[in-house]
């Protein structure tokens, strides 16, 4: 794992025989390449993603099938299902990545051309897509009408796409139904074509609506073939064994109150299978106690560069405040969350992601 080394460390002295101000410039040191990472590094350089060890097919893949990652808007969705995306392709399992958001930002992450509605291979063993509205409505279509002249005339028709989007449920009820259809779907081998779907849902405020489509229809539709669809979304949503949804928040008191709402909404209202929540953008322990007594005593002194007893002072208060969130995301769920660090970065790319991708490893193990 990466690790922040202590300021004695850097300089081969005890800290209390150093500046304050030398503990501001001590650099970020990597003292060891983050776990997996030469695995990273085979697994890119073979091109080619091999069945995992053990794996039983079709129905065998250990670990979760389907990842919904949700939240907020602004606490970093897209970011934390591209990092679940990464470690389950350097876990050596085939991975396609769906976006429903539009527009979406997955294909600046991955640095590809925009996604469209056909799954594409972006990596080894990584696939993206976006979700349309409208291809998933017609794939609905097809499968409730399999002859396709009448399905086909049924789609044509203005008056039936607004009737559609005007039905509550039809809708979702597509999005989730072609979900479901990949995470079926098989290659020429018997094997999922998909170890893992890992989905950039929509923000809060419209994913608890999508995910509760089959619970809301299933009084409803009860026969014929939505009924059908209906039912087995439903069985897929709620089965621990292969779906898990995951929260994201970030160390602010929004995002930290939406999530533990949002948290209770799908693991006691929709009886989904939840996995611990995720605090995202932390900042990393960087000072010990010695090295706030130092900041301290310069500040007394003036001994210091005021821009960096600032600096000190706003990175201490920032891991305060995410330690602060993280023990009342902690108490309102009953989880301790999984802490994902800052990244300092000013653009985001896939690479950046390893640490990430490290920390959300357990999303990725056995229930």
């Amino acid at each position: 794992m990466r690790r922040r080394v202590a300021p004695g460390d850097a300089r081969g002295a005890p800290a209390e025989a150093r500046h304050a101000s030398d503990v501001l410039r001590v650099p970020v040191v990597d003292v060891g390449a983050p776990r997996d990472r030469a695995r990273r590094e085979t697994v890119r350089a073979r091109g080619v993603i091999d069945p995992i060890a053990g794996l039983q097919y079709p129905g065998g893949v250990a670990g979760p099938r389907l990842v919904i990652v949700t939240g907020k808007g602004g606490v970093g969705k897209t970011t934390v299902a591209a990092a679940v995306a990464q470690a389950a392709v350097t876990a050596r399992r085939r991975v396609l990545l769906v976006e429903v958001a539009t527009p979406g930002r997955l294909a600046s992450v991955l640095d590809v051309p925009p996604l469209n509605g056909e799954p594409r291979v972006v990596l080894d063993g990584l696939s993206a897509v976006a979700l349309e509205e409208s291809s998933a409505l017609e794939e609905l279509v097809h499968q409730l009408m399999p002859l396709r002249l009448l399905s086909r005339r049924l789609l044509s028709s203005d008056t039936f796409r607004i009737i559609a989007a005007a039905v509550p449920g039809i809708i979702e009820t597509a999005l989730l139904a072609r979900i479901i259809a990949w995470l079926e779907e098989q290659d020429r081998r018997g094997r999922p074509r998909y170890d893992l779907i890992v989905l950039d849902s929509p923000a809060s405020g419209h994913s608890v609506p999508l995910l509760a489509t089959p619970r809301t229809l299933s009084g409803l539709a009860t026969v014929g073939p939505l009924g059908t669809i209906v039912r087995k979304t439903q069985r897929w949503l709620a089965d621990p064994a292969v779906t898990r949804a995951l929260v994201v928040a970030i160390p602010e008191d929004w995002a930290v109150a939406e999530a533990v709402e949002l948290y209770a909404s799908l693991r006691d209202g929709l009886a989904l299978p939840v996995a611990r929540p995720v605090l995202n953008a932390v900042f990393p322990k960087r000072f010990s106690r010695g090295d706030e007594a130092l900041l301290e005593e310069a500040e007394s002194s003036h001994s210091i560069d005021p821009q960096l007893l600032e600096a000190g002072r706003y990175f201490i208060r920032r891991r305060a405040i995410a330690m602060e969130h993280g023990r009342a995301l902690r108490s309102a769920t009953r989880e301790r969350p999984i802490e994902l660090p800052f990244l300092f970065s000013s653009s985001m790319t896939w690479e950046d992601l390893a640490p990430l991708a490290d920390a959300l490893d357990p999303v990725l193990e056995v229930a």
